[in-house]
């Protein structure tokens, strides 16, 4: 210690603190001292109250010297400044210190929800917040801090829709940001860029699989499925002048890099599953026998199923969306199929968007992990 000088975290060393924590960096290797409060560290965890409350360590000298007192007989440590420099061994900035083996980062992120339990993390939308609360979900669970690592979840599901309903919304939320996006000559609102300002993927997938938290995965898979695998999040942000021109122009990005083998298997054979629903669309909606035999209502809908599939190429990757333009043909076109088939292509559209959303689990292969 008195080799290295002291690492004091920049804003999580509180002069009133009580215990200091010292971890490692595991990208630096430098030592980082985090001085914090019992009372606040305490009340979230079960565990580290216990520890809290035991007695600290005594060297020799002070416990014979405890002993000395107890017994009434003259202490073996005469000397006063022998006795000042054997207190406590495991004290620092003349508090208790506790080597902790976690990392620096995940200490600094744990800490971090703690002190601010409304910062910047929990921003609604916010693609990094998986990055920024990982570490703290981590020792939140290792510490047994039921209530934060609730939250934790809490806000993530805020962020991926568990219903039907919810991504309905989120995605209206997305199209209204794309058009105020769209009318920025620089593609920015405020700095951000519109995937600045929408939650991503991979990092969702990546914290909900390490921490069981399965009720995000369908649709943060749904939503990488919709991807390109060279929209890398990382590559076209160093490099913006070229691929990552197209962030001014309302590109989606993922971190790839976080995904392990079985997220990639997973989304591959999710992928060709929800390609085949698309395909299947034009058979089992556009398929339907007119009751009426009305040769007119079978050219429109030829025509709409071509419409489709020629002027909406990026709608065609997304059948949920696909499917919901079925719901509104008359806002559409102007040719129609006749009422009565326009009605069932509308009652057949919602079926098939609601069979689709309760298939998404069995289409990433996601009821075998959890």
């Amino acid at each position: 210690m008195a080799l290295t000088p002291p690492d004091h975290h920049p804003k999580l060393y509180h002069p009133d603190g009580n215990v200091v924590f010292l971890a490692v960096s595991s990208k630096t290797g430098d030592r980082v001292y985090f001085r914090v409060h019992k009372s606040v560290i305490g009340k979230q965890s079960p565990v580290l109250a216990d520890m809290f409350a035991m007695p600290p360590l005594m060297d020799d000298c002070t416990q014979a010297e405890a002993d000395a007192e107890t017994q009434g007989s003259r202490s073996p440590c005469t000397d006063v400044a022998e006795r000042e420099c054997k207190k406590l061994k495991e004290v620092y900035d003349g508090v208790v210190l506790v080597e902790t083996p976690d990392s620096a980062e995940d200490v600094e992120s744990f800490l971090e929800v703690l002190y601010d339990p409304l910062g910047s993390a929990y921003k609604r939308f916010n693609p990094n917040t998986p990055v920024l609360v990982s570490g703290a979900l981590k020792l939140a669970m290792k510490y047994e801090c039921d209530a934060l690592r609730s939250r934790i979840v809490e806000n993530l599901e805020a962020d991926w829709p568990t219903t039907l309903a919810q991504w309905d919304a989120r995605r209206s939320e997305a199209v209204i940001a794309r058009s105020e996006h769209s009318q920025q000559a620089t593609g920015k609102i405020n700095g951000l860029y519109l995937d600045d300002r929408l939650p991503e993927p991979a990092s969702a997938i990546r914290i909900a699989s390490d921490y069981a938290i399965p009720s995000i995965l369908p649709a943060a898979f749904y939503q990488l499925a919709l991807l390109s695998t060279d929209a890398d999040w990382d590559r076209y942000r160093t490099n913006l002048s070229g691929e990552g021109r197209h962030l001014r122009f309302g590109a989606r990005t993922a971190r790839w890099g976080l995904l392990d083998k079985t997220d990639l298997m997973r989304l591959v054979h999710g992928q060709k599953l929800v390609a085949a629903y698309t395909r299947a669309i034009g058979v089992d909606l556009f398929g339907l026998r007119c009751l009426r035999n009305s040769k007119g209502c079978v050219r429109c809908k030829v025509e709409c199923w071509k419409y489709f599939q020629e002027n909406a190429p990026i709608s065609m990757d997304d059948p949920l969306d696909v499917l919901a333009d079925c719901m509104r043909l008359d806002s559409l076109f102007t040719e129609l199929p006749c009422a009565t088939c326009v009605a069932e292509i509308k009652v057949m559209a919602e079926k098939k968007r609601s069979e689709l959303w309760r298939s998404l689990p069995a289409f990433f292969n996601l009821h075998l992990h959890y």
